[in-house]
């Protein structure tokens, strides 16, 4: 039993570790199809309805522009990022982008929440 508890323990901590790195991404979402790439960062999908969350950090303190593009053929798709005291500082809900100033090593949080929503979306930045 205490080696049970010991290696919970530890998959916690890496996955913890994992994700405010970036490199896992946590979602909580219902739907009848969903294919997604590795980071979150596109997707397609039919009758979805939930979140994805993962922790971004950016490489350079500058203006980056982030584009968001949205094909719906019904329902609707939100992009958030927060920063790290989870202030929104972007929110996009269409085929837009937007430029946001960053500071390279903060941790922010990209956040996309679907409400019925059959589509495909990608998001990317530069």
């Amino acid at each position: 039993m205490g080696k049970t508890i010991i290696i919970l323990c530890l998959i916690g901590i890496l996955s913890y570790f994992l994700y405010i790195n970036g490199y896992m991404v946590v979602s909580s979402k219902r739907s009848l199809m969903f294919l997604g790439s590795k980071r979150g960062k596109k997707a397609m999908f039919s009758s979805c309805t939930g979140y994805i969350k993962r922790v971004v950090k950016f490489k350079e303190n500058k203006l980056y522009h982030v584009d968001f593009r949205l094909e719906l053929e019904k329902g609707g798709v939100m992009l958030e990022l927060l920063d790290a005291r989870k202030q929104v500082i972007l929110s996009l809900n269409g085929s837009e982008g937007a430029k946001i100033e960053v500071e390279s090593g903060e941790r922010y949080y990209m956040i996309l929440r679907f409400k019925s929503a059959t589509g495909s979306y990608e998001v990317s930045w530069d």
